[in-house]
């Protein structure tokens, strides 16, 4: 039997990965590199291009590389993705910052990595629970996200019943209009939630994102996004969220990455679930 012919690399991909990991901070694994190799055979054969030819290209080309990342970029997530760590939110950290703040009645967070809006809207909801009679407190919530889609799904605030699995059905009774059964159509979050909420389009390892954060912030969550990055941009990026979180704040990212938080001023919360991070007054 003949052996079968080996295909010929494309000396440009890997090009590509680094210029990725310079933008982006992703690390290549065998994940990223699957969903790469699918974006270039697919924009090739759209452009009419061979994937040497157009890997060396989106490599070279600022906005062909961000049209590359929003494809690739993942946006896995749910209301309340780890219910956990939400209660702890809703129950003890939020009670305790509204306690501490009490005297300027001002509160901020930041979802960074927000996806399809889930993660904000949850926070939204929470704040809503614990300080909806009280319309002196300035409450804001900052969403970012690299993808522009999952940023408009974000903003027309419909979801459909099956992504609410993980939502307190109190919460999702209160602020939910239209869903009644996991095949009904997708219900429309309560418009009361997205007053507070500024979405806004952004790369987490550009240095002009935190250049101009509305900050500092008393609550950031920052799940499911260091775990894809090289070292170096987790080094980066962790310091940053130090710097932009205010003291006394709080850091959540998710469980399986608290081992990549390494910074002097956070300390692991001994009281609350894994990747919560508190910093130093």
């Amino acid at each position: 039997m003949p052996a079968r012919k080996r295909q010929p690399s494309n000396p440009h991909f890997p090009l590509l990965e680094r210029a990725l990991a310079d933008v982006y901070g992703w690390a290549p694994n065998v994940g990223l590199r699957a969903a790469l190799q699918a974006v270039v055979t697919d924009k090739a054969r759209r452009l009419l291009f061979d994937e040497v030819t157009y890997c060396r290209v989106a490599a070279q080309s600022p906005g062909e590389l961000h049209s590359v990342a929003e494809e690739i970029a993942l946006g896995e997530t749910s209301f309340f993705r780890e219910p956990e760590q939400f209660r702890a939110l809703w129950h003890l950290v939020l009670p305790e910052l509204i306690e501490k703040r009490s005297g300027v009645k001002r509160l901020r967070l930041w979802s960074a990595g927000c996806s399809t809006g889930e993660e904000p809207f949850s926070l939204a909801m929470l704040l809503e629970d614990l300080l909806g009679d009280a319309p002196d407190w300035r409450l804001e919530i900052l969403a970012v996200d690299l993808r522009s889609k999952a940023l408009l799904h974000a903003s027309q605030g419909r979801y459909h019943p099956l992504q609410l699995r993980n939502l307190d059905p109190t919460l999702r009774d209160r602020f939910f209009h239209g869903v009644y059964a996991p095949d009904a159509p997708p219900g429309e979050l309560d418009r009361r939630l997205r007053r507070n909420i500024r979405l806004r389009h952004a790369n987490l390892y550009d240095p002009h994102l935190w250049q101009h954060l509305p900050g500092p912030f008393d609550v950031i969550v920052c799940s499911n996004v260091l775990t894809h990055m090289h070292h170096t941009a987790i080094q980066q990026t962790t310091t940053r969220l130090q710097q932009a979180l205010a003291p006394g704040g709080y850091l959540l990212v998710g469980s399986t990455e608290a081992g990549l938080v390494a910074q002097p001023r956070l300390r692991p919360s001994p009281t609350l679930p894994g990747g919560f991070f508190h910093r130093n007054e």
